[in-house]
């Protein structure tokens, strides 16, 4: 299927692996102009390379902590010189660290809300007047099936995650009209190579096979197994293609039917 967007021109935060590297590689495939982000420059160098090595054309990339200020202000004006405008805008960040609502100091809060929810404002703040000028954008941020089901001491990723979900569905409203599309995707559990390390120190500290973790991870999974990291991407380079132009201030879970709510 032709999604209708090559020679379009994407931002891709956490591009460096997991699911976002799936996600730059997906829309690469379609023929994509590429400018990835992440904090690692020398895996970013690596990623950019295996895909214009495979697919062609340059990847432009350029190493950016989201949580900080600065260094999405330069990642902006990088992006700004690389491409005259933005078509296609991809939200990932890795999530903040673990806690309970009580442990979770104001310090934590406030670096959790940086890294959430105040990059992707700045960035839809750069971007999205272009996009509004061109009467053509698409926007996905990367969630958490958090949003649907708070998870036990996140107490950071489930709030403000939440907060995100809100906010760019009150966006999509707003910039419906110009032909911009706002989605968030919420993954379930991908095997991911963040995932597949926690597998495997689960099989360490539980001394027991992987496959006995592996059953367990997904006995409430109705698939009965963890999602790969190119189905989740294949949702995303859909939600920002032309055949998904109806598609707005949606939430799709990927999940393999985990969520047991039913909006």
């Amino acid at each position: 299927m032709d999604l209708g967007i090559s020679g379009k021109h994407a931002v891709v935060c956490a591009a460096s692996k997991g699911l976002g590297k799936a996600i730059a590689s997906a829309l690469a495939e379609e023929g994509v102009n590429l400018f990835l982000c992440a904090r690692d420059k020398a895996t970013l160098q690596v990623v950019a390379e295996e895909i214009e090595s495979k697919n062609g054309g340059p990847v432009y990339y350029q190493a950016a902590d989201l949580s900080d200020k600065s260094s999405r202000d330069v990642l902006i004006a990088e992006v700004r010189r690389v491409f005259k405008s933005v078509d296609i805008l991809v939200h990932n960040v890795g999530g903040p660290k673990s806690s309970t609502v009580q442990e979770t100091e104001l310090p934590d809060w406030e670096k959790g809300f940086q890294q959430l929810f105040q990059s992707i404002a700045d960035l839809n703040r750069a971007f999205l007047p272009a996009m509004i000028e061109q009467s053509w954008g698409r926007v996905v941020a990367i969630t958490s099936s958090s949003v649907y089901e708070p998870i036990p001491a996140l107490a950071i990723s489930n709030s403000i995650r939440s907060a995100v979900t809100s906010m760019l569905k009150t966006l999509s409203d707003e910039v419906a009209q110009y032909n911009i599309t706002v989605n968030c995707v919420a993954p379930g559990m991908i095997l991911t190579d963040r995932t597949e390390e926690r597998l495997k120190a689960t099989v360490e500290r539980a001394n027991c096979s992987q496959e006995t973790v592996l059953t367990d991870w997904t006995r409430t999974i109705p698939a009965g197994r963890l999602g790969r990291v190119d189905e989740f991407a294949s949702t995303v380079a859909f939600l920002c293609s032309q055949r998904a132009s109806y598609i707005t201030g949606s939430t799709i879970a990927v999940d393999g039917g985990r969520r047991r709510s039913t909006y």
